[in-house]
């Protein structure tokens, strides 16, 4: 025999039953069953993903497996959501009222709470057992903007003839997935509107896209190795955000980040008839390469589109607005995790990436022991950048970013001429642990604003010595004990090169 005991003080779980082709799912969406929930005191809430709606035709561009991927990793990080695909397993049209009796089953103690917007509920009295489903859920009814009203009196009405329990709720984003599919058609970014894992999904897989984009997916697929289609899609969603802030041609910057590493697993005898310098640089060849396999192999003509993807590796004197966008997309996209990338990502300017970019290429091949080609120097030179431009005046601003920042003992020594691993020390403590910490992240805000880019950093967890190199520069910030053990000052005590900040009168 089975005893059950019921605590008739206990609130009945009520689950929120979220039903659409998702199509892509966006942010609208998330955000509408956050809200719901949060005023409806909703426990959880199940994104019923449909097969074949019965009121409208599935647009294109994803297929259902794609769908629902892209479902669950937008929900995966909210524990109150989850995914149920079991209209994606049925047969035939997605009906509602088969969706709620399969819950109710599942979840006999349960109260349900269906969403749906204004126009479901306009049209619910032609529904399938509109009656039934009344009684299986209270509906709840997102109002939108703009639209003409008249819900009061609907759910009037649907409670006067099925007793129907109808909440409405005010919309709280006018985002659709129209308009998300569409600005994937038209080479716009969707940041913002869908998670970022999502977003990097649709990009991965070419979901949205045009016919033509498509073809080219389905051939890069096949070519490039899974990590490489990664990148891929992540210069991708880069170049777009990078396009729209700064005007480029986005279905032309698509193309471009699509294709740029399309040559990139030729063998080296197909690579080596591109190398124009003695020896051969050949982690760079795959540009050119690219070039020509952008024409010959995948039709491309535009010969914008060529040059973006011969030059992402280099670049050159006299880089279009095309150009730029595709070297910094490939430089800083979200998976480039080096020293000194987020520097670069937050500069201004377009010109003020590119020279932080061009330093930070330049600085990394010279430490791997190799030679900068040409043209990489030639498009430094083009962003005002050179590679001997830092001065006493630069080391002074660091000296002074550390001075506003309650810094103590700073120095700035002129080391050029006695070692080749910088131009310019500069020595400062702060006065505690956390203070030398916040010294550092004080001069990694304000790196771009002094031109400079961060190559590495050590000891920022103990921060009892932290180094910051910016390659003309080492900026050594201590704790007071280390700074006294070591006193690496020493060396050029009474050097006339010392200068010690704030200067004296």
């Amino acid at each position: 025999m089975r005893i059950v005991f019921y605590n008739h003080n206990m609130k009945k779980q009520r689950i929120g039953v979220f039903g659409g082709t998702f199509h892509p799912v966006h942010n609208g969406h998330l955000a509408l069953a956050k809200h719901a929930a949060e005023a409806l005191e909703i426990d959880r809430v199940l994104f019923v993903i449909d097969r074949i709606p019965p009121h409208k035709t599935l647009a294109e561009g994803a297929d259902d497996a794609e769908r629902l991927e892209i479902l669950r990793l937008s929900v995966a990080d909210e524990p109150l959501f989850a995914v149920e695909t079991m209209e994606l397993r049925r047969e035939g049209k997605s009906y509602s009222v088969d969706t709620l009796r399969e819950l109710k089953e599942r979840y006999p103690e349960s109260e349900l709470y269906f969403f749906m917007g204004s126009d479901m509920l306009n049209s619910f009295t032609s529904w399938r057992s509109p009656e039934e489903i009344a009684k299986l859920a209270s509906l709840v009814c997102t109002i939108r903007g703009g639209q003409s009203g008249g819900e009061e009196q609907t759910a009037a009405d649907l409670h006067a003839r099925y007793g129907a329990n109808v909440i409405l709720l005010k919309e709280v984003s006018d985002l659709s997935s129209t308009i998300v599919r569409q600005r994937i058609h038209d080479a716009l970014p969707i940041t913002g509107m869908v998670p970022p894992k999502a977003a990097h999904y649709i990009y991965l897989k070419g979901c949205y896209q045009p016919a033509d984009i498509r073809t080219m997916y389905e051939r890069l697929s096949r070519e490039l190795k899974p990590k490489r289609l990664e990148h891929t899609a992540y210069v991708l969603e880069t170049a777009l955000n990078l396009a729209e802030r700064f005007g480029a041609d986005a279905k032309k910057t698509r193309i471009a980040a699509l294709l740029h590493d399309c040559a990139k697993y030729l063998p080296d005898e197909k690579l080596l008839p591109y190398a124009d310098t003695e020896p051969p640089m050949p982690q760079i060849l795959h540009a050119p390469a690219g070039a020509d396999r952008a024409k010959n192999v995948y039709g491309i003509n535009d010969p914008e589109i060529l040059r973006a993807i011969r030059l992402h590796t280099t670049g050159d004197a006299g880089m279009t607005l095309l150009d730029k966008v595709i070297y910094l997309a490939d430089m800083i996209e979200p998976s480039r995790s080096y020293e000194g990338a987020e520097t670069i990502r937050s500069a201004a300017t377009l010109d003020e990436m590119m020279r932080l970019a061009l330093l930070r290429s330049i600085w990394y091949i010279k430490d791997n022991g190799n030679a900068v080609h040409p043209a990489t120097l030639r498009a430094l030179n083009d962003t005002g950048g050179q590679m001997e431009r830092f001065g006493e005046a630069d080391a002074l601003a660091i000296c002074k970013v550390l001075y506003d920042k309650k810094a103590v003992d700073i120095l700035a020594l002129h080391i050029g001429d006695k070692t080749i691993i910088a131009d310019w020390f500069v020595v400062a403590s702060g006065t505690s642990v956390t203070h030398v910490r916040a010294l550092c992240d004080e001069l990694e805000d304000k790196a771009s604003e002094l031109g400079l880019a961060i190559r590495r950093k050590e000891g920022y967890e103990d921060a009892r010595w932290i180094v910051l190199d910016f390659g003309f520069a080492l900026v050594h910030l201590f704790h007071p004990e280390e700074r006294a053990y070591y006193n690496i000052e020493r060396l050029w005590e009474g050097d006339d090169n010392m200068i010690r900040y704030p200067i004296s009168e």
